[in-house]
Parts: C-alpha cells; structure tokens; sequence
C-alpha cells in the first residue's frame, strides 16, 4: 500500500500543495535557489538509472497502485490522478528521486517517498512497467473550442522545442509526452510551474508561463489533451 501512495501522491500534486507551499521557492533545492541545475544526475537518479528496471517486478510492485491509477494506470479523466499509461521511464524515475532529493515541491509527499518507504530499485522496476503499458480509455479533454489557439500558443511559446510537435515529448532529454494526458491534470500543472510550487521544473518552462493567462493556459492543455498518445501517433 505505501507504493499506491507513492506514485499517487509524487507524481500528481494536489490543489492543496499550493496553499501548502512557502512563497520563497528559493528556500527549496529546487528552480529559484542558487546554484540549481534542471538536469542535474543526483546519486539515486543515476542509480536507478543504472538498474534498468525489471518490468516483471514493476508490475508485481505496481499492484498496490491501481487503486487510484488503475490497472493501466489510466489514472482519472478528471485529472485528479494523470495519466501515467507509457510515460517515459527516464520521466518517472527523474520525478520521484527529485522529490527525495528535495527538488520537486511536494511536501505532503516527502514522508512517502523516503528511503524507508520505497527503495531505488523499486522505482526503477515501477518506472519500466509503467512504460510499457498501453490503454483503450479516452483521456480526459477540454471543451474542445480552443484547440486552434492552443497549436498555435504551443509554437509560439517554445513548447515544441522540447515536447516535440505532436507533443510525443523526448525520453533521452526527459522531457514527459503530453499528448493523450488529462486535461485537468495539464492545467493544474501549468498553475503549479506559473507560481512556483513545483520546483523542478525546465526554467525554459518557467519563462514561458510565467506571464501567461488562464484562459492560454486553458487553450495549451485543450490542444495538448486531443493528441494522440505517442505510440498511436506512430513514435517510439
């Protein structure tokens, strides 16, 4: 049962981590302090790393998770849990040991992610298994009347540079797929990194929502959310 907290509660920030959240996001390890680097290979991340994962064990370790992320680890369409259906295992394994590490804001999440709670090679295992899983279900979407606007925000701001036109993201760079994940969950996201309660996040990301509205944020995650999942859109 502590790995169906674990991956519930690392990798999907609640509403609540903002209000929980100090407003100096530089006394973090995380984007704001001195001397912080996005990519960083901190020890545990490289060991994991080095590991590879074992899908066999992942799943077996998987098992108490589905709970809240399902079977497929669909998670829900309202966004509460994301979408974690062939995440890039690079993505998942960077997510949860920047947590321990004290890089991704999650204070709720601390307790549950401690070396007592979770060991590396079970986040590597977790990390492999997630990535080979595939689903049926229909993501969560937006009302689909900004869609337009949001391809067109999703140029202009630079989103592509990294998440890769058919937002199918980068698995060597670390940078997550987007497309086919919720909508809500995009949008919460978006909301976390433009105030500063995330903490790892790519400080290019940072810059380009830092002045962005609700309703482009809004747009961004409707355009986002009616992608095909990476594999369907014929990526590896």
């Amino acid at each position: 049962m502590r790995i169906l907290l674990i991956i519930a509660l690392a990798l999907l920030p609640t509403a609540s981590v903002l209000a929980e959240t100090p407003s100096d996001a530089a006394t973090y390890q995380g984007i704001g302090s001195k001397g912080y680097v996005w990519n960083k290979l901190t020890p545990e991340r490289a060991e994991a790393l080095r590991l590879k994962g074992d899908m066999d064990r992942g799943r077996e370790a998987f098992r108490g998770c589905r709970g809240c992320h399902k079977q497929d680890a669909f998670g829900r369409v309202d966004g509460i849990y994301p979408r974690l259906t062939g995440q890039y295992a690079s993505v998942i394994i960077k997510q949860l040991t920047d947590i321990r590490a004290g890089l991704r804001l999650n204070p709720k999440m601390e307790p549950f992610i401690s070396p007592d709670a979770v060991s590396v090679e079970e986040i590597a295992d977790i990390a492999v298994f997630l990535s080979s899983l595939t689903t049926i279900k229909e993501n969560g979407k937006g009302p689909g009347d900004q869609v337009r606007q949001g391809e067109a925000l999703y140029v202009q701001r630079g989103c592509i540079k990294c998440h890769g036109s058919r937002g199918e993201g980068n698995e060597e760079k670390i940078y997550p797929a987007l497309g086919a994940q919720h909508y809500s969950y995009l949008l919460r996201e978006m909301e976390l990194i433009k105030v500063g309660a995330r903490g790892n996040s790519h400080p290019d990301m940072v810059v380009a929502l830092k002045e962005i509205s609700t309703a482009d944020m809004e747009a961004l995650a409707d355009y986002l959310a009616r992608l095909p999942d990476r594999r369907q859109a014929g990526m590896k």
